[in-house]
């Protein structure tokens, strides 16, 4: 079975001869709710996603559509939630198996997120290539 592409509803914020720039709205799981407006924790941010230009007729100010293939976000969840948590969890058994203090083994798990983190930061232009998004359809603006 295959799963469902990730869809996202934008407007087109620029267009260049190799990216369009579509500007989303990306909404936490809880943003539909009926009491969101009155919930402290329900979020809505922009991000501006860039889409290879393939010579799509778009406009500046068109709504669109940005999807990414299911398997790009099940990839990029892996990498940015599931693997720093295992490299957390593995650092704390390992400080603790060499029986370093609880210091010691506090500031290792702290420590593991942020040069992971650095080192995906440096390999951002290798990843991006990796995590391409599409214009799936275009709505008449």
């Amino acid at each position: 079975m295959k799963r469902p592409d990730i869809e996202h509803e934008g407007i087109v914020t620029g267009i260049t001869p190799s990216h369009i720039l579509v500007r989303i709205l990306q909404q936490s799981a809880c943003a539909g709710c009926h009491a969101a407006s009155l919930c402290a924790t329900a979020e809505q941010k922009e991000k501006i996603i860039e889409v290879k230009n393939d010579g799509s007729p778009v406009r500046t100010g068109d709504k669109v559509v940005v999807t990414l293939a299911a398997k790009s976000g099940y990839k990029a969840l892996w990498l940015t939630a599931i693997l720093p948590l295992l490299l957390i969890v593995l650092s704390l058994v390992v400080t603790t198996w060499a029986g370093a203090s609880e210091l010691v083994t506090g500031l290792c798990a702290l420590l593991v997120p942020v040069i992971y983190y650095i080192l995906l930061y440096f390999y951002r232009d290798r990843l991006k290539k990796q995590f391409t998004f599409f214009l799936k359809k275009t709505f008449v603006s």
